[in-house]
């Protein structure tokens, strides 16, 4: 094997490492896009008018917080 084969070997790799970081790269962007699509269309929330906070569990009744014995 002589200089001139190492060479041409070199340079068909230096262009197929090229094309796989221009794969890599536009799978990246493929995958970022996706995720976005997700996040836009992924929730299937109901329309709130801003006012909801927190859960019902929230606004139950708890024993525990209760300063005074109002049974008295």
């Amino acid at each position: 094997m002589d200089k001139q084969f190492y060479k041409e070997e070199l340079g068909s790799m230096i262009a197929e490492n090229s094309k796989l970081k221009k794969q890599i790269l536009e799978l990246v962007m493929e995958n970022a896009e996706l995720k976005d699509m997700v996040l836009d269309n992924g929730g299937n929330y109901a329309e709130t008018d801003g006012y909801e906070v927190g859960s019902p569990s929230d606004y139950e009744d708890n024993g525990q917080l209760e300063l005074f014995d109002v049974s008295d």
